[in-house]
């Protein structure tokens, strides 16, 4: 049987970081709905000395990008990324692993949809599919469900396991940064409660919250299961609240037995540790069939690993929920085990349960803003200014003296940036990890205001957009010396240029054999472009293209 899904369509993931392509790939993949069925979105508008110099490029209507592209996708996910399942027959039991998801709950970044892969709405397709075709299937995930600490993360915590329990998953390990956040909470509402580790118990291992083993039978099968965290994650782990711990060797050591008296006929242990951890526990503990690594490589092999002082077949997953691997059992067939790693990419459609469960999680943010006034519920504080400047005052206000590099800026996606979050179905715009790269005054990389930056469409609509602060610094001392706001000598007026000025140095870029360690300029842009959100991002080629230019310098 092979599994290609040719031709399918797929409505927006969440896209955090500004790219410079973000006006057409949005447009692109977000489904049109009639204005019917939700409000019209918040209009975004630039000041009145840019709405009379420049003219913002058209955003293209989405039916007309639609026919454009003739219902087609412009990258073919089968080419792209290879068929699936070819040639499998229906397995008596299909076993499903996932793990370090990262926050990932849907992809983000700036590569254009087609070209990304994860995301809970793609793999529930996936599992209803597969379950559509008869296939009995067992998830597990091996842990790291977050990577950062705060309220926005532990919301995600919240979500993400909502998610998962809806997928029907058996199985979920803990990872270290998961425990940081409170776990306990979260696993109270649980229902059913699929939380396993057989070395950290949530106030006690016999307190319910967590299981340190399960046993599952599907098709006649049964398949006993549990999940340590390892070194390094239970090093960080002792000094936690309502924890209790183990060595993951004393702990395989005393639920194993149990394991072996339900007579089981597969038998897998998640590891959230690397894979040279996974296999010394695979060698010590060699009854395991399945070892599951849940930290290491960016994604899995495209064979699996037998380890060899176990037997045991070692099982890789990747990060950031970009793939699924999936192993068919055949208790008659030849071979009995087959193995395929999923790319979670757009050949499947988004499942409208997680799509309505990314909304849940959009209203969550958008409460906790709109109650406060502010974004300090989920930021904290805002932060100090990056550099001197004395504040922010907005790209209108560089258009009188810099109107060459402003109509540039007009006429690239930069000034598109907030208004791509407020179209989005559902709005980012009450996300900070959406705007710290949609918006004027953010920090990228921590996902947070500085002082006087951007803080609502109503309260500082001079803000929005990706404008020409985030790259050369706060411009307000700039503004209010030549402005003659403020007595100011040469000396300084000067030196206040000076604050701003960036200038590219020879063969400035961030791929092989370009100078990335003295290019100012390509390390404020790889604030956004990062390699988690634009891993294909190559600044020479971005900087000198002809088609929505970005290239521009100084004064007129």
């Amino acid at each position: 049987m092979t599994m290609h899904h040719v031709g399918r369509r797929s409505r927006p993931l969440m896209f955090g970081l500004l790219v410079f392509f973000v006006p057409m790939w949005a447009t692109l993949v977000i489904g049109s709905r009639a204005a019917s069925e939700s409000p019209e979105p918040p209009k975004i508008h630039v000041g009145p000395r840019f709405e009379a110099r420049f003219v913002a490029k058209p955003r293209i209507p989405v039916s007309g990008i639609r026919l454009a592209a003739g219902g087609t996708p412009q990258v073919d996910p089968i080419e792209a990324n290879g068929p699936i399942f070819v040639e499998w027959p229906k397995p008596d039991l299909a076993l499903m692993f996932t793990g370090e998801q990262m926050g990932f709950l849907e992809p983000c970044g700036c590569a254009g949809l087609e070209n990304q892969k994860g995301g809970f709405k793609r793999r529930m397709t996936l599992m209803k599919e597969l379950r559509g075709l008869g296939w009995p299937i067992i998830a597990m995930d091996a842990g790291g469900l977050v990577r950062r600490y705060g309220p926005q993360a532990q919301i995600k915590l919240g979500r993400s396991l909502e998610g998962l329990v809806e997928m029907g998953y058996e199985a979920i390990g803990f990872g270290d940064k998961d425990l940081r956040l409170d776990m306990l909470s979260e696993a109270a509402n649980l229902d059913p409660n699929p939380l396993l580790s057989a070395n950290v118990g949530l106030v006690d291992f016999d307190a319910g919250f967590s299981r340190r083993y399960h046993v599952v039978e599907e098709n006649d099968i049964k398949v006993g299961m549990t999940a340590v965290l390892g070194e390094e994650g239970l090093a960080a782990a002792k000094s936690m609240r309502d924890l209790v711990t183990l060595p993951a060797e004393q702990a395989i050591a005393e639920v194993l037995p149990e394991l072996e008296a339900a007579k089981c006929d597969e038998l897998v242990l998640l590891v959230y540790g690397d894979v040279d951890e996974a296999k010394d526990l695979s060698a010590k503990f060699p009854k395991f069939r399945w070892v599951v690594a849940g930290t290491g490589g960016d994604e899995p092999p495209i064979q699996p690993e037998q380890i060899a002082e176990s037997g045991a077949t070692l099982i890789e997953v990747g990060h950031k929920g970009m793939y699924a691997v999936v192993v068919g059992i055949y208790e008659q067939g030849s071979p009995k085990y087959r193995y395929q790693k999923v790319p979670m990419d757009h050949r499947f459609e988004d499942a409208p349960e997680m799509k309505q469960l990314l909304v849940r999680y959009q209203d969550q943010l958008k409460t906790l803003v709109t109650a406060a006034g502010s974004f300090e519920p989920l930021t904290g504080k805002p932060m100090r200014l990056p550099k001197q400047g004395g504040g922010w005052v907005g790209s209108e206000a560089c258009a009188d003296c810099h109107s060459t590099a402003c109509e540039i800026f007009m006429h690239s996606p930069h000034a598109h940036a907030t208004t791509t979050l407020v179209e989005l179905d559902p709005p980012r715009h009450f996300d900070p990890e959406c705007l710290s790269c949609h918006v004027t005054g953010w920090n990228p990389q921590a996902y947070a205001p500085y002082v006087g930056g951007y803080e609502s469409l109503e309260k500082t609509p001079h803000l929005t957009m990706q404008g020409c602060e985030n790259c050369h610094g706060p411009a307000k001392n700039h503004y209010d010396a030549e402005m003659g706001n403020i007595d100011a000598t040469d000396e300084q007026i000067e030196r206040f240029r000076a604050d701003l000025r960036m200038e590219i140095v020879e063969n400035e870029g961030n791929m092989e054999g370009q100078n990335f360690k003295g290019g100012k300029v390509v390390q404020n842009c790889m604030e956004c472009h990062d390699l988690d959100n634009s891993p294909d991002f190559d600044f020479q080629e971005y900087w000198e293209r002809e088609e929505e230019p970005v290239k521009h310098y100084g004064m007129d």
